[in-house]
């Protein structure tokens, strides 16, 4: 076989890469428009205070059948694995230097954390931008920011890479540093993270915003309310359970997130994901089960948050309702 059909048909044909990474990205920009033309006829409304939706009651036997199907799921997807895994983490736990695990787990949160205020506040800020002009640049600059969600993450880490390499050489060539200062550290990591999952961001930001009435930013405007005050007095305090929403669902996608951490990363600068890769790669299993227990745990924590919140924010129980009839009564 000639060197010709070689690199045309190796797994190394960085042109094949580009053409499929082009057609995925104009696949996915086909389904964002039609999503956001679809969802632009939506209305939503205000439910008046004072009223009750209870929701439907199964009878008792479909009931117990479809708790138990929920259940047998649960124990299926969740509750094996995380049983197995503890198991293992038992029998290695002698084997574990506490100290540098402490260290993954304290790099991993706090990577977490400034990716999640960072994509959310950027997040918000282009939503309000999106409301406030209305006009066809700012909507298409808005739906380009949630592409980066449907690039895989080696990808996005190479076009970051290349791209912090680029400035690395110009700012040497403008200070006569020949030592990187952009590349390998903690900024590239925040840029790949923000472009990555800047698109779960911005969703529960925007339902939020499509939920205010225009009335509130009307008022705020007639009160020689600027732009920054707007954002900041207004928007943010109305939208505070979307915006803790959108920086929960980021901290979680970060904290899994691993090709963009394992190539980006400063030098020994490793997260969970990154030392569960590096022992199984190794066949170390055992030993890679109490970093994937304790990132399963820790990612539950704001799944736990999340369904709290969305129960406070749902309709009342029977209980508070029935609660609220009898002071009434009285």
């Amino acid at each position: 076989m000639s060197s010709t059909r070689l690199v045309r048909f190796s797994l190394f044909n960085l042109a094949a890469a580009a053409q499929l990474s082009t057609l995925l990205l104009l696949l996915v920009g086909l389904a964002l428009l039609v999503e956001r033309r679809f969802r632009g006829q939506a209305r939503f409304f205000s439910r008046l205070r004072g009223t009750r939706h209870d929701p439907p009651r199964l009878p008792r036997g479909r009931g117990i059948l479809a708790a138990a199907i929920g259940l047998f799921v649960l124990v299926l997807a969740f509750g094996v694995p995380v049983i197995q895994l503890a198991a293992w983490a038992t029998s290695a736990g002698g084997e574990v230097d506490m100290g540098r695990f402490v260290d993954l787990v304290t790099r991993t949160l706090s990577l977490a954390a400034m990716a999640g205020v960072l994509t959310t506040s950027i997040g918000l800020l282009l939503a309000v931008a999106r409301r406030q002009a209305a006009d066809r640049p700012t909507a298409l600059l808005t739906g380009l920011a949630g592409l980066g969600y449907a690039v895989p993450g080696t990808v996005l880490a190479v076009a970051v890479m290349l791209w912090l390499t680029t400035l690395d050489r110009q700012l040497g060539s403008l200070f006569g540093e020949s030592s990187p200062v952009l590349t390998g550290g903690i900024l590239g990591l925040l840029v790949a993270y923000t472009v990555r999952f800047l698109a779960l961001a911005l969703g529960p930001v925007e339902s939020g915003l499509q939920r205010l009435r225009p009335v509130l930013v009307e008022s705020a405007r007639s009160l020689g309310a600027t732009s920054r005050v707007l954002v900041f007095r207004v928007f943010a305090p109305l939208l505070r359970p979307g915006l803790m929403a959108a920086a929960l669902l980021v901290v979680v996608e970060v904290m899994k997130e691993m090709p963009a951490t394992l190539m980006l990363r400063p030098f020994g600068w490793d997260t969970l994901a990154v030392r569960i890769y590096e022992l199984t790669s190794e066949g170390e299993w055992e030993r890679a089960a109490l970093p994937a227990l304790v990132l399963v745990l820790v990612g539950l924590l704001p799944v736990l948050l999340l369904m709290r919140q969305a129960d406070a924010a749902g309709p009342p129980t029977r209980r508070r309702s029935a609660r609220r009839g009898e002071a009434r009564d009285a």
